[in-house]
């Protein structure tokens, strides 16, 4: 059911072309709510519905606040060996979502494609960490967005690596316009070489149906029926069937 529900999303999409970074304070729900639906209208475009990114239930006793959310789907990501850092995760996703006006569900998904969630993860071409964000990369946005960072080292510290890898998001997003399916593919392959590509009528497709598919799975467990440790084994368990 969820397979075929993601292709007709996904379909649609390619059809309309769609503080301090170690702060521990949870960004408020008006803080989060509204860049969080805006970004969702932007990625998803004609395909976006508020149904996707807004839930009750029943069984709580207020609505879920996609923060709750974030914090619990994170842990539930993390292998067992890497749950201490769940909080310090989870709270650098929301701050930096807040910093950035990005949806934090979406730096969820492109941390789950790029790492699945593995702080620790090292790339063949020399990309670190949750995010897997090459050094120099690393250097040039931290310059620009005066960021602390030393060395590549910074990047294994996985607040860090979030919040160069949302401000690396933010300045692709200024740069093509807020084109989803653009600032996504250049997050991937790079500015300059997406240049290169569209400049040859090339389309580049398969990282941002990756990280789209996994966006959209994530948000299916947002919805699903249940108290937030169940939102959050099926947000996973729904991310692991398009991996399996």
């Amino acid at each position: 059911m969820i397979q075929r529900w993601l292709r007709t999303q996904l379909f649609c999409l390619i059809l309309c072309s769609i503080p301090v970074e170690h702060s521990f304070a949870i960004p408020s729900r008006n803080s989060l709510d509204e860049p969080r639906l805006n970004h969702a209208r932007e990625l998803l475009g004609k395909t976006y519905k508020k149904k996707v990114t807004r839930r009750k239930t029943a069984i709580l006793s207020r609505e879920v606040e996609v923060s709750d959310f974030v914090m619990e789907t994170t842990r539930v990501f993390l292998q067992k060996k890497n749950r201490g850092m769940s909080e310090k995760i989870g709270y650098a996703i929301l701050n930096a979502a807040e910093e950035f006006s990005l949806d934090p569900v979406f730096l969820m998904a492109v941390i789950q494609n790029e790492s699945s969630f593995n702080p620790s993860m090292r790339g063949l071409a020399g990309e670190i960490g949750l995010m897997q964000i090459l050094p120099r990369t690393a250097k040039w946005i931290s310059e620009l967005y005066s960021i602390e960072y030393r060395n590549e080292g910074s990047l294994l510290d996985p607040a860090k690596n979030i919040w160069i890898g949302a401000a690396l998001l933010h300045k692709l997003r200024d740069q093509f316009d807020s084109e989803g399916r653009l600032y996504v593919s250049a997050y991937n392959i790079g500015p300059r070489k997406l240049r290169m590509m569209m400049a040859m009528n090339k389309n580049p497709k398969l990282y941002v149906l990756a990280v789209m598919k996994r966006y959209l799975a994530l948000y299916q467990g947002f919805k699903a029926e249940g108290d937030l440790k169940m939102l959050g084994q099926k947000a996973r368990s729904n991310v692991l069937e398009l991996t399996n």
